[in-house]
């Protein structure tokens, strides 16, 4: 159980990386929030036009539907025809979605953010500043990440168990 839940954390990691890496070259906007606070400061990005605003909320909100959804699905083919609790069924889904948190703070934010500092990641104005190099204000991201995850992952599994035990059972 644990192998799989680490390469379906692994596939569910990929799916995300794609959508952050959209989200900052065609919606960075929607991304800002994510920064250090003196990068938030600098940044001289324009303020969206409607057209935009539209585009990057149907855009994320599909995206973030899809991939929620994948997660979901990976509860339910591991478990589809086992015996299993919930609590297993809850730690499956803990485990994909904790992979992608690991994968977040070790390759999206110490790699990438922190020391390779790609044009792509830095926002408009903010060259330089500081705050691309803290390193622990991305492990606390990592920590309320943690959080995210169990909840997260008791939702969905809560969802799974329902169609496993009463639409599939």
């Amino acid at each position: 159980m644990i192998t799989k839940a680490l390469l379906e954390g692994l596939v569910w990691s990929v799916m995300w990386i794609f959508y952050v890496y959209v989200l900052l070259r065609w919606f960075p906007w929607e991304m800002v929030h994510e920064y250090p606070e003196d990068v938030k400061q600098a940044c001289t990005l324009p303020e969206p036009d409607e057209k935009q605003k539209k585009s990057s909320k149907f855009w994320g909100g599909l995206v973030s539907v899809i991939i929620l959804i994948t997660l979901a699905v990976f509860g339910i083919e591991h478990f589809r025809n086992a015996d299993f609790s919930f609590f297993e069924l809850f730690l499956f889904l803990f485990i994909i979605g904790q992979t992608w948190n690991v994968v977040d703070l070790i390759i999206m934010d110490f790699l990438i953010v922190c020391t390779l500092r790609p044009k792509w990641v830095v926002l408009p104005g903010t060259e330089g500043c500081a705050g691309y190099g803290d390193y622990f204000f991305h492990f606390k991201g990592f920590l309320i990440g943690c959080v995210y995850t169990a909840i997260m992952a008791l939702i969905i599994a809560g969802i799974d168990w329902a169609v496993l035990r009463f639409l599939m059972g």
